[in-house]
């Protein structure tokens, strides 16, 4: 058997899996898009006016880039030579004086895009089915996202760790209580359960706090959730990808993306309102989305603060000597990076 380098690992990840990179409701008008950087290229989600694509960030004629922000609605328009895109249709020019090109063959680059529910996944040539992917998990997943209404809180930077550390941080709660002290444990999750599909997990954690957990069950009346957990839970998509929500009233998705450039990761979060009740005013429930993306927000640079401390050189594929009950996803995950790292 041979080991294969952890920057092409990363770079393997991301070509032979499925990524949930944006939900419906980031899509909905024409022109929207949402950006990503990944392993050193630039993708894009984009309603081109007929459908949703996904393609490298990048004109088929001379590699310009073409969306600049992270997300917005914008026309798709190259400001190098105006070579644009709607419809399926990519339109040149001044068509006429590439006549000697065989120009019926440019096209984008574009990525595989398959639709859980209202969930985007994307995927350059991936090795297997997305419901095979999700060993079982796809029918959690689209019901999750039919419960959401939009987008609520976008939070992007550089993470100054390693994806592999800051991912294992996101997995392990053995850390809440010395990190997030005034944050996460406020809820006094309990110890919860572990759950495993294929390279897939999740923690699902009771509130510990009797008060709070009253609380939260009697703001269940506003919400029309396809999915509800009455407590904290984590789903991890392998490999890059969390899902975390307490009692489904807001949905958290946060990505772990490799760089080109050493002990740092591509982070984004953002936090999705619950959809509510046909009734119910959404000035209700703007108090608790402000709340829960201040709050997220706090948890992940405590999160950042601690990873920034876990050199990579630490970091192996293999069980640590020492780990915690609580650490069990970890040893999970490292048995199934293992698994995509050995060939023969």
């Amino acid at each position: 058997m041979t080991t294969i380098s952890p920057d092409f690992i990363s770079e393997r990840l991301w070509a032979e899996n499925w990524h949930l990179l944006a939900h419906r409701s980031e899509l909905a008008e024409a022109r929207d898009f949402i950006r990503f950087d990944i392993a050193g290229r630039e993708v894009v989600l984009h309603h081109d006016g007929a459908s949703v694509i996904a393609f490298d960030n990048r004109c088929p004629h001379r590699g310009a880039r073409i969306f600049d922000g992270d997300a917005g609605r914008e026309r798709f328009l190259c400001r190098y030579h105006g070579w644009s895109y709607a419809k399926g249709r990519l339109f040149v020019a001044d068509r006429e004086s590439l006549a000697h090109c065989p120009i019926d063959q440019v096209k984008l680059n574009e990525l595989e895009l398959c639709w859980i529910g209202d969930f985007a996944f994307v995927a350059e040539a991936p090795s297997q089915p997305l419901d095979v992917q999700l060993a079982g998990l796809a029918p959690l997943v689209e019901e999750i996202s039919f419960g959401i209404d939009r987008r609520w809180d976008f939070n992007r930077y550089v993470y100054e760790a390693d994806w592999r550390i800051a991912l294992e941080n996101a997995l392990e709660p053995y850390h809440i209580g010395s990190i997030h002290p005034k944050t996460l444990n406020t809820l006094k999750l309990a110890a919860g359960t572990n759950r495993y599909f294929g390279r897939n997990s999740i923690w699902s954690a009771p509130l510990g706090d009797e008060r709070m957990a009253k609380r939260m069950k009697s703001l269940s009346r506003l919400f029309d959730l396809t999915h509800q957990f009455e407590g904290y839970e984590s789903i991890y998509l392998f490999p890059f990808t969390m899902i975390s929500s307490t009692f489904g009233f807001s949905q958290s998705i946060q990505h772990f993306l490799p760089t080109k450039m050493t002990e740092r990761t591509y982070f984004t979060s953002r936090l999705f309102s619950g959809r509510l009740n046909a009734n119910v005013n959404p000035d209700l429930v703007a108090s608790l989305m402000t709340s829960s993306a201040s709050m997220n927000r706090a948890v992940f640079e405590e999160d950042h603060a601690i990873c920034k401390r876990v050199s990579f050189d630490t970091w192996s594929m293999e069980p640590p000597r020492f780990w915690s009950a609580s650490e069990e996803k970890l040893l999970h995950f490292r048995r199934s990076y293992r698994e995509a790292t050995l060939t023969d």
